[in-house]
């Protein structure tokens, strides 16, 4: 069922087709009219055959002029004198003499005596072209009442007058017979024509049906995502197909809903994290309060103990060194529950990536790292694992906060090594680990990859290994990447990991988006950090 849209679609379209080929048939009408009183007259038809009168003279003047040539040369008495004694060497040489002449259209010249033998022959010394030249043979008694020895005078004639005369007898004949049935010629093309106006306008019908139809099924596939949209969906997509404005809407509209999606994400995240840096907070304050009263505790014990029975004192001592131990270990995760509940908001900067990616190569280098009691990141050398930093060629211009992304790098970098060097433990890696840090442009954002030839991750925990206190490892929190997907979304981007990394590893993805993108306009509108200062300066050491 068709809709008004592409009703009216069609029918500017049929409109639009049908004024030209109304007025064009309009126009040929009266040209074929026109063309019938101008080119059709009685004046033309006499004009024609006056000329191929003209044409029929000019050949019988011609073809007269050969046959008074032809009876000069007979007329000559030394001709005629050879000829009556049957003198071949005197008809030759009066040939010679009299062909200079008459050259301009003779071929040749011969004499013939009674019985038909040629006594004498003389010609231009060429023979003649059939296709330019026609053969016209004249013949002229040299004897007394015909009787006697005969000259033969060969002319050429040119064909095009005959090409000429016969075109312009084909042309009269066109033309009478056109004046005889002009009506019905003409009244043929009109109808002719009337019948092409025909198909073409069913034919502009029916293209009007499609492309309106075409373009209201694109303008329905938006309104429907729309309704789509308000009902709540954000994972709805219109299909981009074509190069008009509307596939321009709709791609808009798409990375519209994109962004939106990625906004809903990245704010129920953050509200999620909250919760969880919250309790996180409550965690570090429940479990540090009584820590100090029960290491003095056991301390005191220790201490005040005389030391009578060695068996007591063993023991004792054994107990204040689990304790101790024990409690350095919940310090540690105190302090690691208190720095992820204390992260600190992210204030971007417009950034160049390769800059901000060569300082943290001098700083960090071939670097490892583990978190310190205090929870901050104490860096160690890693000697055994190779990190290559790949800078980029180009700026690569990014809106960061340089020592929190730096940290996500770190973060990242450490997890590498550990994973290393975990696997090299186990007997399954090599002798020499490598990471690799690296810079990419895509389509979307600008993307920074730290990817390494350990273990990888295992698919099962793709999905979780950023939440918060999920680990794989023996030892940890399971805090480390969650602390760096948070700063990631802090930057508006996104984390992943790669299924397909270069090295056989792990590859962590982390897409920025770009500076003047919707992601950083909306965040600038948001919280209005974004720009506030102007770009810090990044020395370069290189």
């Amino acid at each position: 069922m068709l809709g008004n849209t592409e009703r009216r679609l069609a029918l500017v379209i049929l409109t639009t087709a049908l004024l030209p080929l109304a007025s064009a048939m309009m126009l040929a009408y009266s040209l074929f009219n026109y063309a019938s009183s101008v080119w059709l007259r009685p004046e033309v038809e006499q004009e024609l055959e006056h000329g191929i009168d003209l044409y029929k003279e000019y050949i019988r003047v011609v073809k007269d002029d050969m046959k008074d040539q032809t009876a000069a040369m007979g007329a000559s008495s030394a001709l005629r004198e050879a000829a009556l004694r049957h003198d071949g060497p005197g008809c030759a040489q009066t040939l010679r003499e009299l062909f200079p002449l008459y050259a301009r259209q003779l071929v040749s010249l011969a004499v013939e005596d009674e019985g038909g033998r040629v006594l004498a022959q003389y010609d231009r010394g060429h023979q003649l072209d059939e296709g330019a030249e026609r053969k016209l043979e004249v013949r002229r008694s040299l004897g007394v009442n015909g009787s006697g020895a005969t000259l033969i005078a060969t002319f050429a004639f040119d064909r095009r007058y005959e090409r000429d005369l016969e075109r312009a007898g084909g042309i009269h004949d066109a033309y009478a017979q056109l004046a005889r049935e002009r009506t019905h010629v003409y009244g043929g093309y009109y109808e002719a024509f009337a019948v092409l106006l025909g198909i073409t306008v069913v034919a502009t019908v029916a293209l009007g049906f499609l492309l309106a139809r075409g373009i209201t099924r694109r303008i329905n596939r938006i309104a429907n995502a729309i309704h789509q949209v308000t009902a709540g969906n954000l994972d709805v997509r219109v299909p981009v197909t074509g190069s008009d404005e509307l596939t321009e809407l709709a791609r808009v509209f798409n990375r519209m809903l994109s962004e939106m999606q990625q906004s809903r994400a990245r704010i129920e995240y953050l509200q999620r994290i909250g919760a969880w840096q919250e309790m996180a907070q409550r965690l570090a304050h429940e479990i540090k309060n009584p820590l100090t009263p029960i290491q003095l505790a056991v301390q005191e014990c220790h201490r005040k103990y005389p030391g009578e029975d060695a068996r007591f004192r063993s023991l004792l001592d054994t107990t204040l060194e689990i304790v101790e131990e024990e409690v350095g270990t919940l310090r540690r995760l105190v302090g690691n529950f208190s720095s992820f509940a204390r992260l600190p908001h992210a204030e971007l900067r417009e950034e160049s990536l390769r800059d901000f990616l060569g300082e943290c190569s001098e700083q960090l280098g071939h670097l490892g790292a583990e978190p310190s009691e205090s929870g901050a990141d104490e860096l160690i050398v890693a000697q055994d694992v190779e990190v290559r930093w790949e800078l980029p060629a180009e700026a690569l211009p990014v809106a960061i906060d340089r020592q929190m992304l730096r940290r996500v790098l770190v973060n990242l970098v450490r997890n590498a090594v550990e994973a290393i060097r975990d696997a090299r433990s186990r007997g399954n890696g090599s002798s020499r680990g490598h990471v690799v840090v690296r810079a990419e442009r895509t389509t979307e954002a600008i993307a920074v990859v730290v990817e390494d030839d350990g273990p990888g991750v295992p698919e099962a925990a793709r999905e979780r290994v950023f939440d918060p206190y999920f680990t794989t490892k023996l030892e940890g929190t399971g805090l480390g990447l969650a602390i760096v997907k948070k700063i990631v979304v802090e930057h508006n981007g996104s984390i992943r990991v790669d299924h397909s990394a270069r090295l056989g590893g792990a590859a962590f993805v982390v897409a920025l988006p770009f500076p003047h993108s919707l992601a950083i306009a909306a965040a600038r509108s948001s919280d209005g950090r974004l720009g506030q200062q102007p770009p810090r300066a990044i020395p370069s050491r290189r």
